[in-house]
């Protein structure tokens, strides 16, 4: 056995619980507070300080947008991972690491644990998440004054965490080293990379081992918490993931040490790993049904404001995992929420018109116009799918109490350089309207997984086994929230398997989902393609002329390498020699 000093000892920081000031949980749970000498046998005494050793534990959950300096918590800087897509352009250079790393392909294996990259591997907490999650499992047995129940339901949630956090981790790199107990500094251990899919095994069984234990939906005091439907749904997430090309394939997506050793591709390619997903998404379905459908779409009429609702409201009975870092927010120009600012002053995120064409017309069909020849007086932004007013800031549309201006020189772009909306819109989802006035004191939280991505995997799932015909009614379930009309029909697998990946870019935009779609399904021409803005004007009589520009070119337009498709491991990491094997091209 090798005694070695993996990230997940590499804890900084304590954290104090509340009102309770002589307990402060740090590396080993046994760094002394004021006043106060605590041991694991202190932390695990009571029902109250155990349960504040489990919410340290929550408090690493991924949140979506940078919301402190801290380091540890500013994925890509102060931007977005949608922004390494084709949904968006960041302009920010001095906070975005979308611009500093990833469009002029300086990212590497050297920078791979900055705090301003995709996944920094021993800096974003869910090392720590994981070892906190672990030392409540193998203590909270001993706490006198919970009940057995209490203790079972609680355990459900440590090992929630722990999935959370390796699925994060799966999705960034392939295989993982699995632990299964807390790490302490000198242990003698040896945890090498294991394969992709062990590791997916792993964060099943953690899955199911959670849904024996948990409720189906918690109560109001104890929303946020996690239930066996989040359980359920992340099965959900993980088994789409392994199910895709990207590892369920006949070759892997490149060659070298991790491919040979299956950690990055499960050696073949089987339908029956689609089919692992079908029966997880008919598990949740039938879950839900028995106990009464407490978990539904968002679905009073109300078009936009239940979509909206849908990612923005907390317990909404939609949201599967909510992940919080605040009670409610303190306004856009707090230095906590800087992200708020970014995107909306600054230019981080800035939609592109790709994106914006994304968005069929109101009458469910695809849209579809030449934007440089225009008929004058024609609108291309009216009667579009009501999503894309929830997610974007369009021209004419309804915006702090007047109409939103995102032509050159109306007040979103003052002049045609100016970065705020530089492609001709800006994103307004989770920043709703900008202002200080509607965000501050508003709840926030991020919508990890919703209800609407289980019916579009479904979807997804039944398509690429052939079912296409019973995936329809699934698309069509979140169509119809937003008042769309039901799909066409008689699509070819192919074809409904990009009507679904457009859909999700379109329920999802800025959730987090749009990179792993592109990654998991090897869209290598995603990455390359020309990506465009558009230049509003305003004429003298009224109407507004549109010019569709091309933006910069990212490195991947000419040097793209499938190497991209995971992130490096850091070189120090796998210098300590536990078994640590760096993805290819890397």
């Amino acid at each position: 056995m090798k005694r070695l000093l993996m990230p997940i000892i590499i804890i900084a920081g304590s954290l104090y619980f509340g009102a309770c000031n002589d307990l402060k949980i740090g590396d080993d749970f046994l760094e002394k507070g004021p006043g106060a000498d605590v041991t694991l046998d202190t932390i695990f005494s009571s029902k109250q300080f155990a349960e504040r050793a489990l919410v340290a534990a929550y408090k690493h959950l991924p949140y979506g947008v940078m919301y402190s300096w801290d380091a540890a918590e500013d994925k890509l800087g102060v931007d977005l991972l949608e922004s390494t897509t084709d949904l968006c352009q960041s302009y920010l250079g001095w906070g975005c690491g979308a611009e500093r790393h990833y469009y002029n392909g300086q990212y590497n294996a050297s920078l791979s644990d900055t705090y301003d990259v995709m996944y920094a591997y021993t800096k974003e907490r869910s090392w720590e998440a994981i070892r906190k999650a672990y030392i409540f499992l193998e203590n909270v047995d001993r706490v006198p004054d919970m009940t057995e129940s209490e203790k079972e339901v609680r355990k459900g949630e440590a090992k929630m965490i722990i999935a959370v956090q390796y699925t994060q981790m799966m999705r960034h790199f392939g295989g993982l080293p699995l632990l299964d107990r807390a790490i302490y500094p000198g242990d003698d251990y040896n945890y090498p990379r294991e394969t992709i899919e062990k590791t997916v095994n792993f964060i099943v069984n953690l899955c199911n081992e959670a849904a024996s234990v948990l409720p189906w939906q918690t109560s109001a005091e104890e929303d946020g918490r996690f239930t066996k439907a989040a359980a359920l749904g992340l099965k959900v997430r993980v088994l789409l993931f392994a199910a895709s090309p990207l590892f369920n394939d006949n070759q892997p997506y490149l060659d070298g040490e991790a491919s040979s050793n299956l950690m990055v591709w499960y050696g073949n390619k089987s339908e029956q790993r689609w089919q692992d997903v079908v029966d997880a998404c008919k598990e949740f379905e039938q879950a839900n049904s028995a106990d009464s459908y407490k978990y539904e779409l968002v679905e009073t009429g109300n078009y936009r404001q239940d979509f909206q609702d849908a990612w923005y409201k907390r317990r909404n009975g939609e949201v599967l995992i909510s992940t919080r870092v605040a009670n409610t927010c303190p306004g856009i120009w707090d230095g906590d929420f800087y992200f708020m600012q970014s995107s909306g002053w600054y230019g981080c995120s800035c939609p592109t018109l790709n994106y914006m064409d994304m968005f069929g017309n109101a009458d469910g069909t695809p849209f579809s116009l030449d934007w440089n020849n225009i008929p004058q007086g024609v609108n291309p932004f009216e009667n579009r799918d009501p999503r894309l007013y929830e997610t974007l800031v369009i021209n004419g549309d309804k915006w702090q109490g007047r109409t939103a201006q995102t032509y050159i020189g109306g007040l979103e772009q003052p002049t045609e350089n100016d970065t705020r909306c530089r492609t001709g819109s800006v994103m307004r989802k989770f920043l709703l309207e900008h202002d200080n006035a509607t965000l501050a004191g508003s709840v926030i939280h991020w919508p990890y997984l919703r209800l609407a991505e289980i019916y579009l995997s479904y979807a997804e799932a039944l398509n690429e086994v052939g079912r296409t015909g019973e995936a329809y009614a699934w698309v069509d379930k979140v169509r119809g929230r937003v008042g769309l009309p039901k799909l066409q029909r008689n699509l070819s697998q192919e074809e409904f398997r990009e009507m679904v990946l457009n859909e999700r870019a379109v329920e999802f935009g800025y959730e987090e989902i749009r990179w792993f779609d592109l990654v998991r399904w090897k869209r290598a021409g995603d990455f390359t393609k020309p990506l465009y803005g558009v230049k509003i004007r305003l004429q003298p009589d009224g109407s507004f002329k549109y010019e569709k520009w091309q933006l910069a070119e990212r490195y991947w337009k000419n040097s793209w390498s499938p190497k991209w498709y995971l992130c490096a491991f850091p070189p120090n990491e796998i210098n300590k020699g536990y078994g640590l094997v760096q993805n290819p091209g890397w």
